[in-house]
């Protein structure tokens, strides 16, 4: 006897990305359901990125997961030593514990789980049915989360083999290695390699990943070889269980993600990096959005997929573009990442998270949310998201790791800390509503703020002499001027007027960037950040038609403001926690990237390391000198009538200056500094 069943989404694929999708439209009140068979693949240890993490834990399967975090992801580029990556974030899990798991939390939820085999589902009057065991189900949407993408669809291929091992004390870390390339064909695809820790004592799973065409035996015996070769905790490595594979779909575009009303999901939408063959991240990710736009237009498939197709664009851009482009070119990908493997520059550590981890990015400085009122929100919103495009457009063609850089994040875009805010916020000042083609402007002035972040910290080690390309060098150099070039092309074309001024920006920026290097002098750190803030202020008023006076007071704000962030940054540092630009505290000293040295002669990373006493006056230092830019900030703003404008800002200063705040601080916007958001709380 045949049952049928009525639901509002049938999601066909029992994986990771059609639970946690079956999972989100239950809690959103919609009738799910959740098809398909299990793959039958052996257990393994799999590896949770930050943004896999908060994508469980929106969804509330995070404690199901049984997540064991990891203190450290270690990077090998070929032999010789490797380098901690302090930008990722990552556990392990058990790919089992995490199928059941997230199964129970479907079903918890609300959906219903049909274990079987699923046949094709076909649409009749803008239905899908389909059926498995005994029982047929009719849906006006339809995921698709089977891990393959449906037939005929286009999609770069390659292999993922991962197996697990006994034998190797790898118990905190997890290991990802990219071997030097093995051939002198420039068109060499990438291998990838990586070992996680399991969940008993000298116990590991080792894998591999290689774009193209690939033996399962081989790959597994390169993985063991070149773990072996720089680690001889590899050594003694013995398989203690079956090897697993898998195709590695990559090719992701969002427009291809929505077929004849399906919304892919996962790997079935190509969500898998070339150049390392990760997929779980994107799976979780794609899953959330996908319900989400079904759960906004329950009563409209192809609202639902225009909706999805939108955030994967949002979410996605410039990542997959970045990831493809490395993979094609992996000679050159791989020397530059050698190059800038210990490289602390805050552009160097964005670069690395662009190529080889998905952990998404927040933006030009920090994932901290200022808190605004919502009709302030609705305010700034469109005209940031309008800048995004802008900026976007202008290099994600050549450079689409940049792209990724420039989108704000995963949380609340319209609230992050940017240069653009304090722009908009100036422009307001004049009493009328920002003209919106001043997007392009800030657009301009957010690519030259990364531009020239891309000269600030350490510098590289000098090559060996010889005629060898110092690609560490080269890579920031064409990235920084592409930038900088890029910029000052959207102002002639979008504000001529300003054109002078913003070369005088550019100018200056130089020349503080000059005066740096003198060892003998001061770090000028505070003057740098300081003028980074101070133009967007300043220009945004005479824009906007303010008066003088404000004009002045809103070049006082970016300047205080410019010296706040920096004293907050140093604050973060001497805590040992992760800054706003990705930089140590060892890196910001050796990168004249702070005004410690300052005011403190003589002071090093290793003498703060080991001396409690010396620290703790650098502590009082960084965060005295936090506040009193605070202050200074928010005098300022007395000067500002416009109460919109002014409030914006004192968020926005607020906010910059939160790790000084004390942990107990709160109060409504503007009055006390926000606090900085939980890397486990859930996307957006």
């Amino acid at each position: 006897m045949t049952v049928h069943l009525a639901a509002d989404v049938l999601v066909v694929g029992a994986g990771p990305a059609g639970a946690i999708a079956a999972a989100e439209l239950a809690r959103h009140g919609l009738r799910a359901v959740l098809a398909g068979q299990d793959d039958g693949r052996a257990d393994h240890d799999l590896v949770l990125s930050g943004a896999a993490l908060r994508g469980l834990a929106s969804v509330g399967a995070l404690e199901e997961a049984g997540a064991r975090v990891v203190d450290a992801v270690e990077l090998r580029l070929g032999p010789g030593d490797g380098h901690v990556l302090p930008e990722a974030v990552s556990a392990v899990c058990g790919r089992r514990r995490l199928l059941d798991g997230l199964r129970r939390t479907a079903v918890t939820a609300g959906a219903t789980w049909l274990p079987g085999t699923v046949s094709d589902p076909v649409r009749e009057e803008g239905v899908w049915h389909a059926s498995t065991g005994g029982t047929t189900v009719s849906a006006r949407h339809l995921v698709l989360a089977t891990g393959a993408p449906p037939t005929g669809t286009s999609h770069a291929t390659g292999l993922l083999c991962a197996r697990p091992y006994s034998g190797v004390d790898l118990t905190t870390s997890i290991v990802l290695a990219l071997p030097a390339p093995r051939t002198i064909d420039p068109a060499e695809r990438p291998t990838c390699v990586w070992a996680v820790p399991g969940g008993t004592a000298g116990t590991c799973t080792i894998g591999a990943s290689r774009l193209g065409p690939a033996d399962p035996d081989e790959l597994l015996q390169t993985a063991l070889t070149v773990l072996a070769g720089g680690d001889p905790r590899f050594a003694a490595a013995v398989p203690t269980g079956p090897a697993v594979t898998g195709a590695l779909n990559s090719g992701f575009s969002p427009e291809r993600s929505v077929q004849d009303g399906r919304l892919l999901v996962g790997d079935a939408a190509g969500l898998v990096n070339p150049f390392t063959g990760e997929g779980l991240s994107y799976a979780v990710q794609s899953a959330v959005l996908a319900a989400r736009a079904i759960a906004g237009h329950p009563g409209d498939a192809a609202a639902a997929g225009r909706a999805y197709t939108r955030r994967l664009s949002a979410t996605f851009v410039g990542y997959f573009e970045t990831a493809t482009h490395a993979a094609r070119r992996y000679h050159l990908a791989w020397r530059v990442l050698v190059a800038t493997a210990g490289d602390e520059r805050p552009v160097s550590a964005k670069v690395r998270r662009a190529v080889l981890t998905p952990e998404g990015f927040s933006g030009l400085t920090a994932a901290d949310l200022m808190p605004l009122p919502a009709a302030d929100v609705a305010l700034l919103g469109p005209f940031l998201l309008a800048c995004d495009e802008v900026a976007v457009r202008a290099v994600r063609a050549e450079w689409p790791f940049i792209a990724r850089l420039l989108i704000a994040g995963e949380q609340a875009p319209h609230q992050r800390l940017r240069p653009a805010v304090p722009f908009f916020a100036a422009l307001l000042a004049g009493g009328n509503p920002p003209d919106a083609t001043m997007a392009t402007l800030a657009a301009a002035i957010e690519l030259a703020t990364l531009g020239a972040l891309a000269f600030l910290g350490p510098m590289p080690s000098r090559a060996a002499p010889g005629r060898r390309v110092d690609w560490a060098v080269a890579s920031t150099v064409l990235a920084g001027d592409f930038l900088l070039a890029q910029a000052s092309r959207l102002v002639a074309a979008s504000a001529p007027e300003v054109s002078w001024s913003f070369a005088d920006w550019l100018g200056e920026l130089a020349a503080l960037r000059a005066a740096r290097i003198d060892p003998a002098g001061r770090s000028r750190a505070g003057e740098v950040f300081a003028a980074l803030l101070e133009f967007p202020s300043r220009i945004g008023a005479q824009l906007g038609g303010a008066s003088p006076e404000t004009v002045g007071a809103l070049r006082s704000f970016g300047g205080h403001s410019g010296h706040a962030f920096l004293h907050a940054e140093e604050v973060l540092a001497l805590r040992g926690e992760r800054t706003r630009l990705d930089v140590t505290l060892p890196a910001m000293l050796a990168g004249r990237l702070s005004a410690i040295p300052d005011d403190l002669p003589g002071i090093t990373g290793g003498l703060l390391a080991g001396d409690p006493g010396a620290r703790s006056e650098a502590m009082d230092l960084a965060a005295t000198g936090c506040e009193d830019a605070h202050r200074a900030a928010l005098a300022a703003l007395r000067n500002v009538t416009h109460p919109v404008s002014a409030r914006i800002l004192r968020s926005f200063v607020a906010t910059l200056c939160a790790p000084c705040a004390p942990p107990s601080a709160a109060g409504p916007a503007g009055t006390a500094p926000a606090d900085r958001p939980d890397p486990s709380a859930p996307v957006s």
